[in-house]
C-alpha cells in the first residue's frame, strides 16, 4: 500500500508541475507581447513627435489560446488532486473487522484437538480466512497453533462485509488437558489481520 501511495503522490506532483509550467509559459508570452507593444509605443513617440501616439488594440490582453491552456491545465490539476484525495480516503476507510460470535470452544476430536469458532466480518473490506491460523496459549504459557480451517457449510472461506462463517481448526498432536478454560487465542490471516479472543472447554 505504501508503494501505491508514493506512486499517486508522484503523479499528482508531476501534474501540478506541468500546470505551473504551462502558466509560466503563458505569463512569459504575455510579458513578451507587452514588451513589443511598449517598444512600438516608444518608437512611435520618438519618430512622430507631432502626431498622436498610435496604440495597438487589445493592449495587454491575454491571447485566447493562452487562456484555454491555463483553464485546461487548472482543470487537469484539480481533477488529479480530487482523485488522489478520493483514492487515499477510500483506502483508509476500507478495512477488515472480524467479530467472534458465540463462545469459541476446544473439543477432543478423533484427529487431535479441534477449535470451533464463528467469525463475522463487520468491516468494509473482504477477508480471506483460508490458510489462517489460531495460536492458543497452554497452561505452561506456551503456544499451540491450530490450522487447516474448514467449514461444513461454506466452501469458499472469503468473507464479504456482513458475512459470517463457522470454522473448525485442528491440531493433531495437542491434548485437550494442555489448555486452561478461558485460554487466550489469536487469529492471524494470510493478509496480516489479527484479532484475539478467549476460548472455553466443554
Amino acid at each position: 500500500m505504501g508503494e501505491v501511495l508514493i506512486a499517486d503522490e508522484e503523479e499528482l506532483r508531476k501534474a501540478v508541475e506541468l500546470a505551473r509550467l504551462i502558466v509560466r509559459e503563458a505569463e512569459r508570452s504575455i510579458r513578451w507581447r507587452a514588451q513589443r507593444v511598449l517598444l512600438a509605443l516608444i518608437l512611435n513617440r520618438g519618430v512622430y513627435t507631432r502626431k498622436p501616439m498610435r496604440t495597438q488594440k487589445r493592449t495587454g490582453a491575454m491571447p485566447p489560446i493562452v487562456t484555454v491552456i491555463i483553464i485546461v491545465a487548472s482543470v487537469v490539476a484539480a481533477a488529479l488532486a480530487a482523485y488522489f484525495i478520493y483514492a487515499t480516503t477510500a483506502r483508509g476507510v476500507r478495512q477488515v473487522s472480524l467479530t467472534v460470535i458465540g463462545q469459541p470452544t476446544l473439543y477432543a476430536g478423533q484427529s487431535g484437538v479441534e477449535l470451533r469458532v464463528t467469525f463475522k466480518n463487520d468491516g468494509t473490506a473482504d477477508v480471506d480466512l483460508a490458510g489462517s491460523i489460531i495460536s492458543v496459549q497452554t497452561k505452561n504459557k506456551t503456544v499451540v497453533q491450530f490450522a487447516n480451517p474448514s467449514s461444513p457449510t461454506k466452501g469458499d472461506l472469503k468473507l464479504a462485509p456482513g458475512d459470517s462463517v463457522a470454522l473448525v481448526y485442528t491440531n493433531s498432536t495437542a491434548k485437550l488437558d494442555w489448555f486452561p478454560d478461558g485460554a487466550m487465542a489469536t487469529l492471524q490471516t494470510t493478509g496480516g489481520y489479527q484479532t484475539s479472543f478467549a476460548v472455553a472447554k466443554p
